[in-house]
């Protein structure tokens, strides 16, 4: 199998996991540009994923632990679900700024 394959297969393998306590798969999204903005998970969930994820990375693209743990931060970087803190950060700074016009600007 060629590597464009493999990390294709590794990618669907994350997409999966990361959306299993959802009951959803990659095929469930794949037609949907911004399907990691519908779902939120926690911070402690986030790291799981990412343990779970470099272990992937390692043993499916037979990569080195601090290489596979970099290809994950980009996947959860680009890919990885919005989490319910920083979620929560966001709604209370639009509605400071909603509420006072503010936008921060100084």
């Amino acid at each position: 199998m060629d590597k464009r394959k493999k990390q294709e297969e590794v990618f669907i393998e994350l997409v999966n996991l990361q959306l299993q306590p959802f009951g959803k798969t990659y095929k469930d999204v794949k037609g949907d540009p911004e399907w990691y903005m519908k779902f939120k998970t926690s911070r402690e969930e986030e790291k799981l994923f990412m343990k779970n994820g470099v272990e992937i990375i390692r043993k499916k693209l037979r990569l080195s632990k601090r290489i596979a743990e970099q290809e994950m931060s980009w996947f959860v970087l680009q890919w990885g679900l919005t989490t319910v803190e920083a979620f929560e950060e966001i709604k209370v700074k639009a509605d400071k700024i909603i509420k006072t016009g503010d936008e921060g600007k100084s």
